[in-house]
């Protein structure tokens, strides 16, 4: 399945913190407890659990001793919590604290080649867990009120206004990408001239698509938020990928489109 196939929408994205764990093909067996969830597996993730998780009964496939994540019953993921941490298996719209998220940016799932859209999967996995609607999705907040007003977020953070307001289809560096790095990285002081440097929008693209960045990893790899350093920087995940210094934009956030908006971006190839 191509990536194009699957549509991400402008929600939350947060930051976690990271605690490997290593039990049996992937996850544990499912705790009882935990708080009551109500929500359905959108149909885009679904399918990255059936290609990427649920490939058999040694696995988290109908039947599995650990939890299981075949359609039907992987919904108890919102429900329960980890029996080795203590974590929700998901805590929707905070990575930090859904104990899959931890245990597929710590490489431990899937153990092994599930699929050939494996990294497409889980960056689907990931992002839905942390807010962003993915294509199947429904049964949420319309932005409508039975009378037909608007309500929908406009996506702003800390109260400070967004340089993008939408995110496209088919996201582009130039429109969708350059306006919140501008904006926000491309300072005095700061990337105007520090590395990356990002004097202006082909200057910023050339230094960080495909460019190593002091982590080791690209700063921004094609096609994979996990594996771009920009990525990390922007959500603090940087540390668990070898990275130092704050979490950007020092002194603020990004909001919710912005974000939403460099994900959907890298996944979707990087353009310029």
């Amino acid at each position: 399945m191509s990536t194009s196939s699957r549509t991400f929408l402008p929600t939350a994205i947060l930051a976690l913190a990271l605690t490997p764990a290593l039990w049996g093909c992937g996850l544990e067996p499912i705790d009882e407890g935990g708080d009551e969830g109500g929500d359905a597996i959108p149909a885009a993730v679904q399918q990255a659990f059936d290609e990427s998780c649920a490939t058999a009964s040694s696995c988290h496939a109908t039947g599995s001793a650990l939890v299981v994540l075949s359609a039907g019953e992987s919904e108890n993921i919102l429900s329960t919590n980890s029996v080795q941490t203590g974590e929700p298996y998901v805590s929707l719209g905070e990575v930090g604290d859904s104990y899959i998220a931890t245990k597929i940016l710590s490489g431990e799932m899937p153990p092994s080649e599930q699929s050939a859209n494996d990294s497409v999967n889980t960056a689907i996995i990931v992002g839905w867990i942390a807010g962003v609607q993915v294509e199947g999705e429904g049964g949420g907040d319309t932005g409508e009120t039975d009378s037909g007003e608007d309500t929908t977020d406009t996506g702003e953070t800390g109260g400070g206004d967004c340089f993008v307001d939408s995110v496209s289809d088919s996201p582009v560096f130039t429109t969708d990408v350059w306006p919140t790095l501008e904006g926000r990285c491309a300072l005095s002081g700061c990337h105007e001239a520090l590395a990356p440097a990002m004097p202006d929008a082909a200057g910023a693209y050339a230094n960080l698509v495909g460019v190593a960045s002091g982590a080791g990893i690209p700063y921004v790899t094609v096609d994979s938020p996990d594996d771009s350093y920009l990525w990390h920087k922007v959500t603090g995940t940087h540390m668990f990928v070898g990275g130092f210094g704050s979490q950007m934009p020092i002194g603020g956030e990004l909001c919710t489109t912005e974000a939403q908006a460099i994900y959907s971006w890298i996944l979707q190839g990087a353009v310029e």
